[in-house]
């Protein structure tokens, strides 16, 4: 896409869930500049910045695209049934896999297009997130409780009770917070990442779907499908300070590009993506996508060219 470091850009990797399609933008032009068939109703999402990878989970037909962005190569990875969330160990390429309707986690050998494993987890299985120490996070929506798993070796280690249908759970290197959206109770469960323990649930908006967490300001921006908003959470002091309204109709993935000072939100009723200002959130452009985005995981790559 780039040719020279100079034209080095952060990219927002969308999946359009009605179009079958990943949108590629670049966030220093503000332009869409490739849109890639992938498997059948795209969502979740994962960035693998050591190489150039994406990962989609694509429910309706049952697997995982693999794409090297570098020349746009795709793998169909098997994934078990109705795969939704996604995260990647990056040193042995092994992904994780919610199953939402098999209500467990397949284990993916990336290397060899192999499941190597199945843990269940509970009923309805989504978000996930996979820590630094070896620690898979699952949101478990039909039973309101966050199960924790030794990623190594696949072992239950904690169920963790928190608001009504947790769908999505997110975080950053840069905290030792996980923040978990609770679509029904309209709350998020703050969790300690090295105790396990809940330390708070926050009222935000109506049917929370994901998180994005500022590691220069301690801020966390909140999507709100069905209130068309964003909550804004001090992290510090663990309370709704402000609520952006009319932001989008049905915002969705929410992410942070902040080589180019962009918070950067799918909105799946408009089939746009949104480019709000990262210090004052005014609105800086909309940019039509696919159709249906929703890009469920952290879907920004810093310095690609």
């Amino acid at each position: 896409m780039c040719s020279n470091a100079n034209s080095k850009t952060d990219i927002a990797i969308i999946t359009n869930q009605e179009a079958n399609k990943v949108d590629i933008i670049d966030l220093k032009n503000q332009k869409v500049t490739s849109q890639i068939l992938v498997g059948k109703k795209p969502a979740g999402i994962i960035v693998d910045s050591s190489d150039n990878t994406i990962y989609t989970s694509n429910p309706g037909s049952n697997n995982i695209s693999q794409i090297n962005l570098t020349n746009f190569d795709q793998k169909l990875l098997f994934a078990g049934k109705s795969p939704m969330g996604i995260q990647l160990e990056r040193t042995e390429k092994i992904l994780f896999v919610s199953n939402w309707f098999e209500n467990q986690i397949s284990v993916v050998n990336t290397l060899t297009n192999e499941i190597i494993s199945k843990i269940n987890v509970g009923k309805f299985p989504a978000g996930m997130y996979l820590t630094d120490a070896n620690l898979l996070f699952v949101a478990i929506k039909g039973e309101n409780k966050l199960t924790v798993i030794n990623s190594k070796s696949l072992e239950i280690v904690k169920r963790i009770s928190v608001g009504k249908a947790p769908y999505g759970v997110f975080s950053s290197s840069e905290t030792d917070l996980l923040f978990v959206t609770n679509v029904q109770s309209n709350t998020v469960s703050i969790v300690n990442k090295k105790t396990l323990e809940l330390i708070k649930e926050v009222d935000v908006g109506s049917w929370p779907y994901q998180t994005a967490f500022n590691k220069n300001t301690k801020l966390l921006y909140v999507t709100n499908q069905r209130d068309n908003s964003i909550s804004i959470i001090d992290t510090k002091e663990y309370t709704n300070i402000k609520t952006l309204y009319d932001v989008c109709e049905y915002p969705e993935g929410i992410d942070i590009s902040y080589n180019e000072n962009l918070i950067v939100v799918a909105c799946w009723f408009e089939d746009n993506i949104i480019l709000l200002d990262l210090k004052n959130y005014n609105l800086i452009k909309k940019i039509k996508v696919s159709g249906g985005p929703r890009s469920f995981g952290n879907f920004i790559l810093e310095g690609y060219e």
